[in-house]
């Protein structure tokens, strides 16, 4: 069995593939497999993955009709027989050291979780960076819920700079055809507590793909989607053993991730920004009434912009 399953979805990514693809074959860590699930892509990717299973064994390609990242995730997980699981986006790539430095990050410190950083890229730039293994220092965090989305100790909310065991997300699986899945399922993640280890070494290649979801044009599903999953992190909270992780998610989380919305509204242009505007206010009403939404950890200015939706919109 593999030691790594590295878990690659891919939708329409020809321009991109191949330097992702040849970013993970060039790994100095060689016991990985490598699961690609072409989500029904109309352009030359599937040639391109078909090409790569031939030329190495390691490279798994599997085919579904189009379903969105989550299915695309979800499908290849069921796939996948490594120890750990490594997502890697079709359009982004990864350093050289990259798996080796964090399995052995792993049985170094017996984690359940390696957390690493990333830098941007344009597509076409190469991963080229080395890294002294001997220097790197980590933080170890046993709570790293309490990690929060901001401050120096933060842990964003993309899965792509994580290293996860396979046991931590056994049963977990990203919300079905919703986009912004990420936040809700590193959220489940990081309630289970698992020993995590922060590397500040920039290990991913990032790239800013302007046909990619985080991308698109602004529109009212994006607002439903953030709401479904923002409903979706309250209740994985509601429990009473878990009131202080609510109150931190009240004051550190949530207001991140109404900013994004509230951003996604302003940019909206035409006649969907009115939808947008409303499905915002719904949800900020539906915040209010399970008594989530306080002046706490927001902007003073953007929480009373917020007040004044749900004034507007009679909620």
């Amino acid at each position: 069995m593999p030691k790594i399953s590295v878990i690659v979805p891919v939708y329409n990514v020809e321009k991109y593939l191949a330097r992702c693809l040849n970013s993970v074959l060039a790994q100095t860590f060689a016991d990985f497999e490598v699961i690609c699930m072409n989500d029904g892509s109309q352009d030359k990717s599937a040639d391109i993955l078909n090409e790569f299973a031939q030329k190495d064994a390691r490279v798994t390609v599997l085919s579904q009709e189009n379903q969105g990242l989550s299915a695309a995730r979800n499908h290849a997980l069921q796939k996948a027989r490594g120890d750990y699981v490594f997502f890697l986006d079709s359009d982004d790539a990864i350093e050289p050291q990259t798996l080796e430095i964090v399995y052995q990050t792993a049985l170094k410190y017996g984690a359940d979780l390696v957390c690493f950083d990333y830098a941007k890229s344009d597509g076409v730039q190469l991963p080229s960076a080395r890294f002294d293994v001997q220097k790197i220092e980590a933080k170890i965090y046993d709570k790293p819920f309490f990690c929060g989305c901001r401050g120096k100790n933060r842990i964003p909310f993309n899965v792509w700079t994580k290293f996860y065991k396979r046991e931590l997300i056994c049963g977990l699986e990203f919300i079905p055809g919703i986009q912004f899945e990420d936040y809700p399922y590193t959220y489940a993640v990081l309630l289970k507590s698992p020993k995590t280890v922060v590397l500040p070494l920039k290990l991913h290649l990032y790239t800013k793909n302007f046909n990619s979801i985080s991308h698109q044009k602004a529109r009212p599903k994006q607002i439903a989607d953030y709401r479904c999953g923002v409903m979706n992190v309250l209740a994985l909270l509601d429990k009473p053993e878990y009131a202080k992780e609510l109150d931190f998610f009240k004051k550190d989380g949530l207001p991140q991730l109404l900013k994004h919305q509230y951003e996604k509204c302003k940019s909206a242009c035409g006649e969907e920004t009115s939808q947008m505007w409303k499905i915002f206010a719904e949800e900020l009403a539906e915040l209010k009434q399970k008594k989530m939404l306080s002046w706490q950890g927001h902007n003073l200015w953007r929480y009373w912009q917020y007040l004044k939706l749900l004034k507007k919109f009679g909620k």
